[in-house]
C-alpha cells in the first residue's frame, strides 16, 4: 500500500501542477486522474466509471483567470481510490456509486479552500519578487517562480495523499457496512447525478449549432453509465 500511495503521490503532483502552475494539457481533468487513481488501487475500470460522472459534473468549471471552482482533481482522486477499493472488497454497484460521488463534494470543496489560500501566498511571492527586481536582484524572478511551483507541487502532494487516504478507508470501512435498504436508495439517485452535469453544460452553451454535438455527448455519457453498471 505503500509504494500506492507513493505512486498516487507523484501523479497528484503532476496532475495538481497541470491545473494552473504548469503544463495545462488536461491531465488533471476528472476523467484522468480518476482513472489513473483506480489503476493505482487495483481496479481502472471502477475509476473509469466514477471518473466519467465526475467529468460531466465539472465540466463547465474551469480554473481561469482568478475564478477558483470547485477541486474536481481532489474529487476524483477521493473517487477513483474508494471506487477501486470498494469493487476489489464489495463490488461497485450503482449504490456505491452514488455514495462516492456525494462524498467526493466535501473533498471539492476542501480542496477549493486549500487553492484558495495557495494563490494567496503565491500571490505574496509575486509581490516580493518585485520589490527585489526593483532593488536590482537578477534572479529574483527565476526564484520566485521555482517558489511558486514548488508551493503549487506541495500542495498537490498533500492534497493527493489526504484524498486518496480518505478514499481508500471510505472503500474499506464504510462502503461495506452499506445494507440492501440503503445501496437501494443510493442507486435510486443515480441517473440523477449526471443529469445535474448535463443541465450545468446545457446552461453554458451559447450557440445554437452546438446543440447537436451537445445532445450526442448526453446520449453518449448515459449509455456508458449503463454499460458500465451492466458489465460491473
Amino acid at each position: 500500500m505503500t509504494f500506492q500511495f507513493l505512486l498516487a503521490a507523484v501523479i497528484g503532483l503532476i496532475a495538481y501542477l497541470d491545473r494552473t502552475a504548469a503544463f495545462q494539457v488536461m491531465l488533471h481533468r476528472p476523467l484522468v486522474v480518476a482513472t489513473a487513481m483506480g489503476a493505482v488501487f487495483g481496479n481502472v475500470f471502477a475509476g473509469a466509471q466514477v471518473g466519467a460522472i465526475l467529468e460531466l459534473l465539472y465540466l463547465a468549471r474551469l480554473p481561469v483567470g482568478a475564478s477558483i471552482p470547485p477541486d474536481d482533481t481532489g474529487a476524483a482522486m477521493f473517487a477513483g481510490a474508494a471506487a477501486a477499493v470498494s469493487a476489489s472488497s464489495v463490488g461497485l454497484s450503482a449504490g456505491s456509486i452514488t455514495a462516492v460521488l456525494l462524498l467526493s463534494v466535501p473533498c471539492a470543496e476542501l480542496g477549493k479552500a486549500a487553492d484558495r489560500q495557495v494563490r494567496r501566498i503565491n500571490g505574496r511571492i509575486a509581490s516580493l519578487t518585485a520589490e527585489s527586481v526593483e532593488k536590482g536582484d537578477s534572479h529574483a524572478v527565476e526564484q520566485g517562480l521555482l517558489a511558486g511551483v514548488t508551493l503549487f507541487a506541495l500542495s498537490g502532494v498533500v492534497l493527493t495523499l489526504l484524498f486518496t487516504g480518505a478514499g481508500v478507508a471510505v472503500g474499506k470501512l464504510l462502503l461495506p457496512r452499506f445494507g440492501p435498504e440503503s445501496r437501494d436508495l443510493l442507486a435510486a439517485l443515480l441517473p440523477a447525478i449526471p443529469l445535474l452535469g448535463a443541465a450545468s453544460v446545457f446552461s453554458c452553451t451559447r450557440i445554437g449549432r452546438t446543440a447537436p454535438v451537445f445532445y450526442l455527448t448526453m446520449a453518449m455519457v448515459f449509455a456508458a453509465t449503463f454499460l458500465f453498471g451492466w458489465a460491473g
